[in-house]
């Protein structure tokens, strides 16, 4: 039987943090490959509770509904980094760890590694470094995100034997035919598989997808790229999915990363989990669409012990939020607000999504944003403008000369997008909003 070894990578950045992060295409490929009768071995950098770390002394940091902070330790700074007074880290296991781990696996006929955000890439070229040194002979195959979007960087940085660009099952089609394995891949994946989480020993939070992509073309969001269409998942194959995972006694949180979530057939899907007394904590972190959130909506959330729910508000500039994509307008944020509470949720289950530094944003917009929020009780997520490749925003923003594509990856990474970028608000403009919503935090938490 062919043997193939799956590697969620080491994260290399200024700053990271475990908020409900599984490698999900990895684990839909290892389905896959296990359907067609190839065995799968994976090995998670990012596990923070894996019983070879905590055998280890590792400590699993946990902070609130499985989330936590990773192991980390301060890595020499790429040449791109030096004048930014910010120390650069690796996230993850430690080397010594991951070596072992590597020498244990035996033999395997390849390496498939996934990636995530493209600023991560130092831990992606890392963790293929090391696989080299461990496992000998072996080709080393890049997909994810990172391979998608930067592929040409890809190829040339990572050390990658070969980069398959692209998403659903074409890319590991093209990377077993390489491997010179050559099984019978599901045409319709997404419907029939189901993320294989036995690699897992521990698993305290899952993440699944009751659906793909997301019509709506925000000019910031590398969604359209990576999906070419939206596509929802049958209800009933999702509650068994849940139902199966919450078997697990160890299991409490599970988390649902879609990028479109209600335009698909959610109301059934809840209806489902409360029909089905599922008594786990669900979560909803990636930016609902407020026009969508009725109130039938917000009682079945409430009902089925939803305690995230994180609704994309982006901006309350008018004009800012039609040029950027149209999803939602300020009275959709109020009315998805209203039903939420009516429903019984506060400022602890609910918050707002609040893009900072968007080309051509202002502090004042940004405050009015906050303002809204503490007027209506729902706490403030401000989250930095990432410039990612592919996306509207980004082709406009190199058309015009305002960034350089051919600048370090890492640079466009939002926490280190001030230090440098002429062309967005300074550091003490961002600092300063951020105290602003830390308060307005502090002061609901207090009531």
């Amino acid at each position: 039987m062919k043997k193939v070894l799956l590697v969620n990578p080491w994260i290399e950045d200024v700053s990271a943090y475990d908020y409900w992060l599984k490698p999900l295409g990895l684990l839909y490929i290892s389905s896959a490959l296990k359907a067609s009768g190839v065995e799968t071995v994976m090995v998670d950098c990012l596990d923070r509770y894996d019983a070879a770390f905590l055998a280890r002394g590792g400590n699993s940091r946990e902070k609130y509904y499985g989330t936590g902070k990773f192991f980390e330790e301060i890595l020499p700074k790429p040449a791109c980094l030096k004048s930014v007074p910010r120390n650069f880290r690796r996230f993850g296991f430690p080397e010594s760890l991951l070596r072992d781990i590597l020498r244990d696996v035996g033999r395997v006929d390849g390496v498939l590694v996934t990636s995530m955000m493209t600023y991560w890439h130092y831990g992606v070229r890392d963790t293929i470094r090391v696989i080299k040194e461990e496992i000998l002979g072996v080709p080393v195959i890049l997909g994810g995100v990172y391979a998608t979007l930067l592929a040409q960087h890809a190829r040339e940085t990572s050390g990658a034997d070969l980069v398959c660009p692209g998403t659903g099952l074409k890319p590991l089609a093209t990377a077993l035919k390489h491997l010179g394995i050559r099984p019978t891949l599901p045409e319709n994946w997404f419907e029939s598989l189901d993320p294989d989480y036995t690699h897992y020993v521990n698993l305290p939070y899952a993440v699944i997808v009751a659906s793909l992509g997301c019509p709506f073309r925000c000019t910031y969001c590398a969604s359209g790229t990576l999906w070419s269409h939206f596509k929802s998942r049958d209800p009933q194959r999702t509650a068994d999915l849940i139902e199966r995972l919450s078997s697990r006694e160890e299991l409490k949180d599970i988390v649902f990363f879609d990028d479109a979530i209600l335009l698909g057939d959610f109301k059934t899907l809840l209806r489902e989990i409360i029909h089905r007394k599922i008594e786990k904590r669900f979560h909803l972190p990636n930016g609902v669409h407020a026009r969508l959130l009725d109130e039938e909506t917000a009682d079945l959330l409430y009902e089925a012990n939803f305690k995230t729910i994180k609704l994309g508000l982006e901006t309350s500039d008018p004009s800012m939020q039609k040029i950027t994509g149209g999803k939602v307008t300020n009275d959709d944020f109020l009315r998805a607000i209203c039903n939420l509470q009516s429903s019984g949720f506060s400022h602890k289950e609910m918050s707002a999504y609040i893009l900072i530094n968007l080309p051509g944003q202002t502090e004042e917009d940004i405050s009015r944003s906050l303002d809204i929020c503490e007027e209506l009780g729902v706490s403030p997520s401000l989250n930095e403008f990432t410039p990612i490749p592919g996306t509207a925003q980004w082709s406009k923003l190199v058309e015009t000369g305002l960034l350089d594509e051919s600048s370090d990856p890492l640079l466009f990474d939002n926490s280190l997008l001030p230090y440098w970028w002429n062309d967005g608000m300074k550091l003490v403009q961002i600092q300063k909003l951020k105290e602003r919503a830390w308060s307005i935090r502090r002061q609901q938490n207090a009531k």
